[in-house]
């Protein structure tokens, strides 16, 4: 077996349903495949097929990227031999820990994120800060507490209000200031990520965040949603784990090393 091009609309579809049917292991490869198709963008896609021609694997390439999803043992073959192939043009790999069938270490740095999923809610027994959906009217104030978090940070409380538009946004206040937010920032089926966690740094210790992620959590069970939420930094499960998120794997993200440059 070999991951082979995937052709026309129907074929297609079916790597849809197949990214559905993996619940939250498809939701990231998922989403980025239908933010693209909505702006009209078919990037290319690859697949492994059983026996009944049914999809069992799936890669999503584009120029120096590669993403995979491949959970059966068989296929790591097919696997392995797609990243050889291409590895000499790659920047970047994402997959699942447990899917990765070769060492990439001696080439490219890697970057783990725990991923973690909440079948019901565990509510710490304290008060907890108010907490409300964010409007409009909050994106200078998202503006200043995400720019104190570097890989959040968006130019200008203009882009904060276009991205309020398109995701859902939960926020804490705390003396009537605006303390922390969390966001879904990606959807697929019926799995949703919550991210974009962060809080004031002057307001922190004060429940904030628990609060924010309660209630962006809470939202998507009442729709019947699979929350999940990811994060790298393993002191955060200290957070989230007694809210009820069960880890349920690991994300691998690689970037190829850039080499020294030796002094003169």
């Amino acid at each position: 077996m070999m991951f082979r091009p995937v052709r026309g609309q129907e074929q297609r579809g079916e790597v849809t349903s197949f990214l559905l049917a993996q619940g939250w292991a498809g939701l990231h490869l998922g989403d980025s495949l239908r933010r693209l198709e909505d702006r009209g963008e078919h990037p290319d896609l690859l697949t492994v097929r059983g026996g009944s021609n049914e999809v069992r694997a799936v890669a999503f390439s584009q120029p120096g990227r590669l993403s995979l999803l491949a959970p059966l043992v068989q296929d790591r073959v097919a696997t392995a031999r797609l990243i050889t192939d291409q590895l000499q043009s790659l920047e970047r790999l994402s997959c699942l820990e447990s899917q990765l069938p070769l060492e990439l270490n001696d080439q490219f740095d890697v970057y783990i994120r725990d991923v973690t999923v909440a079948a019901a809610l565990r509510v710490p027994p304290r008060s907890l800060c108010p907490v409300r959906p964010a409007l409009v009217s909050d994106a200078q104030e998202l503006f200043r507490i995400y720019d104190s978090v570097s890989w959040m940070r968006l130019d200008s409380p203009q882009l904060w209000a276009e991205r309020l538009a398109s995701e859902r946004t939960f926020i804490a206040e705390v003396d009537g200031r605006v303390a922390a937010a969390a966001r879904w920032t990606k959807s697929y089926g019926g799995v949703v990520e919550i991210g974009g966690v962060a809080t004031d740094p002057l307001l922190r210790r004060r429940g904030a965040a628990t609060a924010v992620v309660l209630a962006a959590t809470a939202a998507a069970l009442s729709e019947r949603m699979t929350p999940v939420l990811c994060f790298g930094d393993p002191g955060l499960g200290g957070l989230y784990h007694p809210l009820g998120f069960e880890r349920v794997g690991r994300e691998l993200a690689f970037r190829r090393r850039v080499p020294e440059t030796m002094g003169i």
